[in-house]
């Protein structure tokens, strides 16, 4: 029986609709990664890295002791407390600004010649400070530097890599500021405390690697539309919405519950050495510069070929998961530790989490940013949560150290293992990535 050509059935519709590309996409297929394009990121990021720990950790308490020995603490106190404000406005708002660069020089290369002129001048700032208030400014110029790398040359990796090739590149960048940090700190073998040298060679490295990295790296003017600009969009520089956004949430709540884990081990393993393990003053230089070399070596080994073995794979959140509990089984191996050479294999075991941790982590928070497109001010927000465990860790801590009539550090270093493996359970949250 023939139908009628009115009751014959139509062919079927396709449903393979043309996905128009979105325009970081369309830039990735016309930009060419120059040779070299990783290295030049990871020597950026390891100056960065140098120019902010050696501050942190030596050069900043030196000046602080030449200026007026007796207020040391209360000076270094005053100017990390108000360097610790800016991080927080600067990560999203230095993002922002250069998410919305049409500068003829690109969209990342002005911010990376502007991170390398605010290292050198927080170093000159800071050799030369006279006062505390010019000190304070140092602090801050080389604070604006370090937050400034950070953020561009994650924006820029971004920018130009695609999420399959992103593992080794990003694992590599997590090296930045432990093999920064052992930099820093071999600098003061030679040149004792000598402040000259202790700021200029890691700054000068800072300075060399962002200017090389804005020499080399491929990026013209970009071109695609311009958002419109209100107040509502400018107070929007600090907020994503949790509801809309969900796996970024997720994303940063995990990241701030893990690295509340690492600041209670390294905010307060100075005061450890000292109270529980009973180390020398004299030694307590050679001790920190010991757990250094562990967590940079051990990240070393790790991160790359672990980032290598997530991108094959495909996958990110198991590695994520494993590397939180690794992390939480060394704060808790610190936590008993009765000597120095036990709290080393402590800290050998947190390093092993930290490097596969950093591997993987940013790669599955790279895919989930809310405009990928603009990736820089999320990153920034995203970089918040590296920064608020400081504050968080700072406000617990001396109600967890005052558990059992004072220096509990055990239950200090318990409640980051607590909060590492719940921050490890919380990326299971995260949908969109694997």
């Amino acid at each position: 029986m023939t139908l009628p050509d009115s009751a014959a059935p139509t062919p079927p519709l396709t449903t393979d609709a043309v996905v128009e590309p979105t325009p970081t996409e369309l830039f990735r297929q016309t930009i060419h990664l120059p040779r070299g394009f990783v290295f030049f990121l990871v020597l950026a990021m390891v100056g960065a890295g140098a120019a902010q720990m050696s501050a942190a950790l030596l050069t900043l308490t030196l000046k602080a002791t030449e200026l007026d020995a007796g207020a040391a603490t209360t000076i270094i106190s005053i100017s990390s407390g108000v360097a610790g404000i800016l991080t927080l406005i600067a990560l999203p708002v230095i993002g922002t600004l250069s998410d919305r660069s049409r500068s003829r020089l690109g969209r990342r290369r002005p911010y990376l010649v502007f991170g390398a002129i605010a290292f050198a001048a927080g170093a000159v700032a800071l050799i030369a400070a006279p006062n505390i208030p010019v000190f304070v400014l140092a602090h801050l110029l080389i604070t604006t530097g370090f937050v400034t790398a950070n953020v561009t040359v994650t924006a820029l990796l971004t920018d130009q890599l695609p999420a399959d090739r992103r593992g080794v590149a990003i694992a590599l960048l997590s090296m930045g500021t432990p093999v920064g940090a052992l930099f820093g700190m071999a600098v003061a073998v030679p040149f004792g405390d000598a402040l000259v040298p202790l700021v200029g060679i890691p700054t000068a490295l800072a300075v060399v690697g962002m200017l090389l990295l804005a020499a080399v790296v491929r990026d013209p003017k970009w071109d695609f539309p311009l958002p419109s600009f209100d107040l509502r969009r400018a107070l929007g520089v600090f907020w994503v919405n949790p509801l809309k956004h969900s796996a970024f949430a997720w994303v940063f709540t995990s990241r701030m519950l893990v690295f509340s884990g690492v600041a209670a081990l390294n905010g307060y393993q100075a005061i450890y050495m000292l109270q529980r393990l009973h180390l020398e003053p004299a030694g307590l230089g050679t001790a920190i510069l010991l757990t250094v070399v562990v967590n940079a070596g051990i990240t070393l080994l790790v991160a790359p070929a672990i980032g290598k073995l997530s991108d094959r794979l495909g996958i990110r959140k198991p590695f994520i998961l494993v590397a939180a509990l690794i992390l939480a089984a060394g704060l808790v191996l610190a936590s008993v530790a009765p000597d120095f050479g036990s709290y080393l294999i402590a800290c050998t075991i947190v390093g092993l989490g930290q490097g596969v941790y950093f591997a993987v982590e940013m790669v599955l928070a790279t895919q989930v940013l809310p405009d990928p497109d603009n990736p820089a001010k999320d990153i920034g927000i995203l970089k918040i949560a590296d920064n608020l465990p400081v504050t968080i860790v700072a406000a617990a801590a001396p109600a967890l150290l005052a558990i059992g009539g004072g220096g509990n550090f055990s239950a200090l270093f318990i409640a980051g293992a607590i909060a590492a493996v719940i921050g490890g359970l919380v990326i299971t949250f995260v949908r969109g990535a694997r």
